[in-house]
């Protein structure tokens, strides 16, 4: 804003300052300080620049209000006089310049010039300091989930939440892990957008009802769940709990299962309440969903059995990856011994579900969709309910699964195949560079809408998503080097743009590089 009594030194200031070089634009152009004020009440500036001798309000005065109006206010004092006692009260008013009059073109550019790049300054500044109070809910949240796991101690937790004013007022509490029950298929057919629109609706709805109730303190896992510590002295954990799991049934289409841990003394005992949470939940395939899981309604044998579930399974889909036959007919039948102590049919369609949910998320990570390779809609899957025994589904998952590994086994002896991974080697080696499409397709000798279609026939990937993948594995190794800035490891794989690599870096691993490495993650 441009303040003065006389008209053509108004004039001069307007028309003959390069104001769109200087990335600036005048708000208003006035003649006195009561209307300058007026309008500094009315539209946000940055800079005033003023006459300081002004008739019934002085230049020197009208600063003074302007500054209680906005703190932040840049000002530029212009005067005829070279009275030090005008400088005197402008350097006392932490003025930005003082410019005798007639005024120096030169002078007054290189003052804006100045002026400009100390607000951008303090600009980034308070960007950077948005994003620190906006990151504390993901460090308190990230911490939570390493306390419970014994990877950091208690005390580091507790200072977070003293420094936030998050405060437990002790005594006994016990924890529960919330999850979202079929989400594998019930976002089957949604977009990538619609479905994690699907999922953040779920945990508003969760984390509101938690907060409001005032349940406990909670965080949200890498694995779609929340867990929640909830003080047993106030509350009766299980039926707080059953009123969520009401509540979410009653308010969606999603429904909720709870694992509930044991009472425990005090705060710093929740990671043992924790596990026992853990375990509980993995019972749910064996217990049913929509419920409250409790440790006391878990036998002994079937936590076992669950535990057991989980390493069988793992050595089948190796099996299926490797198109080892005999391995995967040997890992169903021990996955089956498990069915046969399942009292009913329920159960056991359960599992059988439970396997196919599986299968298709580690089939996922090989860029491979189960229902799009074997043509399985949600609805034919009510097949499993229609066999009569337990040995019809076994056989009807034993021909899924040879048809998954052939399918595998097949896509590598691909002719393609050979010439997809020498490319893929390129790119691993050369993360650093442009590594476009067509650049990579002028190097190979093939046009870009050629090699584009190659490497998606055999890979199943876009080749743009297959450089970012790659670029984001190799910018989570670099970031374990606490000497290595952020800036140059986005270099390294690649990025001249941080913004844009701390966007790609968020959505690969849930957070923007910092905080990534704030919370020293050693593992994936």
């Amino acid at each position: 804003m441009l303040v003065d009594d006389e008209q053509l030194d108004l004039e001069v200031l307007q028309r003959f300052t390069p104001w769109e070089q200087l990335d600036m634009a005048i708000v208003g152009a006035v003649h006195g300080g009561g209307a300058a004020l007026n309008l500094l009440r009315e539209q946000p500036v940055d800079i005033l620049i003023t006459d300081i001798q002004m008739p019934i309000m002085s230049g020197l005065e009208m600063a003074e209000q302007a500054r209680s109006l906005l703190p932040h206010l840049k000002i530029i004092f212009i005067s005829g006089h070279q009275d030090f006692q005008y400088a005197k009260r402008a350097i006392a008013m932490n003025a930005s310049s003082y410019i005798l009059k007639p005024v120096d073109d030169q002078e007054l550019l290189n003052t804006l010039q100045l002026v400009r790049e100390q607000l951008k300054y303090e600009q980034e500044q308070m960007k950077k300091e948005e994003q620190l109070d906006s990151s504390i809910p993901l460090l308190q949240n990230e911490m939570m989930y390493q306390w419970l796991r014994r990877t950091i101690d208690y005390s580091t937790l507790y200072r977070l939440y003293e420094r936030s004013g998050i405060y437990w007022h002790g005594g006994p509490c016990c924890v529960g892990i919330i999850e979202m029950d079929d989400m594998a298929w019930k976002l089957k057919a949604f977009s990538d957008d619609q479905r994690r629109f699907a999922i953040d609706h779920g945990f508003r709805l969760i984390s509101d009802y938690l907060q409001d109730r005032q349940l406990g303190i909670y965080c949200k896992t890498g694995d779609d769940k929340v867990v929640i510590v909830i003080n047993a002295a106030r509350l009766n954990a299980a039926e707080a709990m059953q009123s969520l799991v009401e509540h979410v049934c009653n308010h969606s289409n999603l429904t909720i299962t709870v694992g509930l841990g044991s009472e425990v003394a005090s705060l710093q005992d929740a990671p043992e309440s924790y596990l026992q949470a853990r375990e509980a939940l993995a019972t749910k395939m064996f217990i049913g969903k929509c419920r409250v899981i409790t440790q006391e309604q878990t036998a002994g044998e079937i936590v076992q059995t669950s535990l057991n579930l989980e390493q069988i399974m793992d050595k089948m889909f190796e099996a299926t990856a490797n198109y080892d036959l005999v391995r995967i007919h040997d890992s169903l039948e021990q996955l089956f011994e498990l069915v046969q102590r399942l009292k009913d049919k329920l159960s056991v369609y359960n599992f059988a579900l439970y396997v196919v949910s599986k299968t298709d998320f580690f089939l996922q990570s090989l860029n491979v969709s189960l229902y799009d390779l074997l043509s399985i809609e949600l609805k034919n899957l009510n097949i499993l309910y229609d066999f009569e025994t337990i040995d019809d589904i076994k056989s009807w998952l034993r021909k899924q699964l040879y048809e998954v590994s052939e399918h595998l086994h097949n896509k590598k002896k691909n002719p393609n195949r050979k010439l997809i991974d020498e490319i893929e080697r390129y790119v691993e080696a050369n993360l650093v560079e442009s590594l476009q499409l067509r650049n990579v397709a002028k190097l190979f000798g093939f046009s870009p809408n050629y090699l584009g279609y190659l490497f998606k026939e055999v890979t199943d990937e876009q080749f743009s998503d297959f450089v970012t993948k790659k670029r984001m594995e190799k910018a989570r190794e670099l970031l374990q080097d606490p000497k290595l800035k952020i800036f140059e490891a986005a270099h390294l794989v690649g990025y001249q743009n941080l913004t844009m690599f701390s966007r790609h870096f968020k959505q690969s691993f849930g957070l923007p590089p910092v905080d990534y490495r704030k919370q020293g993650r050693g593992q994936p």
